[in-house]
């Protein structure tokens, strides 16, 4: 144990410690400082130019207004998905159904019925 702690001691009576002049330590505090400005400059520059540009919060605001209204078109679609399923299984279950839309929309009759058409309210 005496050995080891010889040895540190040797070791550390060798190893001197030069403090840094003081010319060097206002050197490093005057290029911080610098760096610091600069980099808070830049920081301020960029901030401006993505809050300003046509890319930039209105660009944004512009596509989530997109989205919304792409989110509205979807449901809108999906109800009337919906709406034309439940009329194709009506078609496929009953014959009144093909009867009423041909009807109504093809203007088709029955033999031996006779159709009225009034003229349309302008």
């Amino acid at each position: 144990m005496l050995e080891r702690r010889a040895v540190v001691e040797s070791i550390a009576a060798s190893v001197t410690l030069n403090p840094m002049p003081r010319s060097a330590v206002r050197d490093s505090r005057v290029t911080l400082r610098a760096l610091l400005l600069v980099g808070g400059v830049l920081s301020i520059v960029l901030g401006i130019s993505i809050f300003f540009s046509n890319r930039g919060i209105a660009e944004l605001q512009q596509a989530r207004k997109r989205v919304a209204e792409l989110h509205a078109d979807v449901a809108r679609l999906q109800a009337e998905n919906a709406r034309l399923r439940s009329e194709i299984d009506s078609v496929k279950k009953s014959t009144y159904a093909v009867e009423r839309i041909a009807r109504e929309e093809l203007g088709m009759s029955k033999k031996g019925e006779v159709i009225y058409l009034l003229p349309k309210k302008q």
